[in-house]
């Protein structure tokens, strides 16, 4: 009897002990062990997408005729989750290709000495960024894409290629059409390379 006794004595003392340690609710001690909670459950959310990361997804191909982008997106639907992820992968697209068709046009300009020219750099500005809004993605190619689940969500992870070709000619339209850059840029080596580059796509 007094075993049973020494036995409930000992579980009062240990219940007593974690009812203590236990922090009340609206204190700043639980306040602080809920955002510890949270962190946690974070670092294991980032851990567990981690370790199902594809390998293409950190390693996108290299490809002079293409621009690639990779995107993840997550949501407790699959196909949102899907949308999401080509959405994200796309504008990273547009970025791509406006930072490219910038550096091309500056390039042009340089190669003909105008680089400096305030109002030739100017219409370099305006054509850069009409042939960004002209160009349509809808070109892109979903190169690979997976899905995995994620707690209650689901997460994709994609990979899209857009072909560099159809900017090019957007690119050599709009020089052509500016009468500030048709003489000039049109006299620089890169560009001439590039209505090459147009013509023999054109015959494949």
């Amino acid at each position: 009897m007094r075993v049973m006794k020494s036995k409930y004595a000992v579980l009062l003392i240990v219940l007593v002990a974690v009812a203590c340690s236990t922090p009340k609710p609206g204190t700043p001690e639980f306040v602080a062990e809920q955002e510890d909670d949270r962190q946690k459950a974070a670092l294991k959310s980032v851990d567990q997408s981690i370790s199902k990361m594809p390998s293409w997804y950190t390693q996108s191909p290299v490809d002079a005729n293409s621009l690639y982008a990779s995107a993840s997106e997550s949501s407790p639907d699959m196909q949102m989750s899907m949308d999401a992820a080509i959405l994200s992968a796309k504008r990273q697209l547009a970025n791509s290709l406006g930072a490219r068709v910038s550096e091309m046009m500056k390039n042009y300009a340089l190669q003909t000495d105008t680089g400096s020219d305030a109002q030739v750099v100017q219409e370099i500005s305006r054509v850069a960024k009409s042939v960004t809004t002209e160009i349509n993605l809808a070109g892109f190619v979903r190169e690979k894409s997976e899905v995995v689940q994620e707690g209650r969500n689901f997460r994709t992870f994609v990979l899209l290629r857009y072909p560099v070709g159809e900017a090019n000619r957007v690119v050599a339209d709009q020089v052509k059409k500016s009468q500030i850059l048709d003489t000039k840029v049109r006299a620089a080596q890169a560009f001439q390379d590039l209505e090459r580059e147009i013509e023999a796509a054109k015959k494949k």
